[in-house]
């Protein structure tokens, strides 16, 4: 983003814009309020206007990584099977993340508690609420939360390791989409 590159009145955005950048180039921890606000050409008390702290400069990008991950889940197709519906869940979620990678580091940085920042919260909730809403249609109402958390939480776990190049020395690149896959599917046999 170049200096002064923002539209007048939308500095909350381009701030936005520049703390994504940021950690894209230099990672959640790397990031500061400060070289985002020169970023956009803004003095460095510029950004205080519109977000309390660094946390909450973070958690606001983070929030637009939710809303674009719920949108995504509610636009899935409906799945007939269990195992097809759970396996598009885990690769939705690894295509997102592979989109965006520092996206997808922003919505999970170390140190943003969301307990802190009600909206964020609010929105990973919803978040939630869209794969309960998915596996609804194949489980019983009193597991479809649970159940729901442990599919995310294993969408998350490849995902992460497949971001960070961790599984790259097992699997080549291409085929991280069928771990994904197969371990979604492996998953869903052993709820039914």
């Amino acid at each position: 983003m170049s200096e002064r590159g923002y539209h007048h009145g939308d500095l909350r955005n381009a701030l936005l814009a520049a703390t994504t950048e940021l950690v894209r180039e230099r990672g959640a921890r790397g990031f500061s309020v400060s070289e985002a606000a020169r970023r956009v050409g803004v003095s460095s008390s510029a950004p205080y206007r519109h977000f309390l702290d660094r946390d909450a400069m973070l958690a606001a990008a983070a929030l637009t990584g939710f809303l674009e991950l719920e949108k995504r889940f509610t636009s899935m197709p409906v799945m007939q099977a269990f195992d097809d519906t759970a396996a598009l869940i885990a690769i939705e979620y690894l295509r997102f993340a592979r989109e965006d990678p520092a996206r997808f580091e922003v919505m999970f940085a170390h140190g943003i508690d969301k307990t802190h920042h009600s909206d964020l919260l609010q929105q990973t909730f919803k978040v939630q609420e869209r794969l309960e809403a998915a596996l609804s249609r194949h489980l019983p109402p009193a597991e479809t939360t649970r159940r729901a958390a442990e599919l995310w939480s294993l969408a998350h776990g490849v995902t992460a390791l497949a971001i960070g190049g961790n599984v790259q020395h097992v699997l080549p690149k291409t085929q991280i989409t069928d771990l994904a896959d197969s371990t979604a599917r492996a998953w869903a046999r052993g709820v039914t």
